[in-house]
């Protein structure tokens, strides 16, 4: 079939031929745009955790170091901890949320320690304690920090 000179626009099949060439440059840059919003995601969680690791760590640490004796267990929403230090006894109950946070309450005070956190568990061994922050976000890794060194000896 000639066209004649009159005769304009597209045969279907051309139009086809488009309409698939479009639909694989689309699904090719719609794939590109989903790995990198996936490898964003991806690295947001794993700040978070850090953040939620680095913030627990600060105010744990000091009174671990400070702690008359460091109870062991794990610290979650349904169990607190409570640790007492000083000459003028100060008492400091950590606890989790129910939105993940870690709450550090001193002397009846709450204060939001660290965000993203879903559980703190403490263990001694000797004079050296080791400290497992679990993270909230999905997929992230525990970090765990030793504390050592006590000024007072061991715990």
């Amino acid at each position: 079939m000639t066209r004649t000179a009159r005769q304009q626009g597209y045969t279907i099949v051309e139009a086809l031929i488009v309409i698939t060439i479009l639909s694989i440059v689309t699904l090719v840059m719609a794939s590109t745009f989903l790995v990198g919003v996936r490898a964003i995601s991806n690295e947001a969680r794993i700040i978070a955790a850090d953040n939620a690791s680095s913030d627990a760590s600060l105010s744990l640490v000091r009174d671990l170091n400070s702690a008359v004796t460091v109870p062991v267990g794990t610290i979650n929403g349904a169990t607190p901890m409570t640790l007492t230090y000083g000459s003028t006894p100060v008492t400091v109950v950590y606890s989790v949320d129910a939105n993940s946070n870690l709450i550090r309450t001193l002397n009846g005070s709450a204060q939001v320690a660290a965000r993203g956190v879903t559980s703190v568990t403490i263990a001694v061994t000797a004079c050296y304690a080791t400290v497992t922050i679990q993270p909230s976000a999905v997929g992230a890794t525990a970090s765990t920090l030793n504390v050592s060194n006590r000024p007072g000896g061991c715990f």
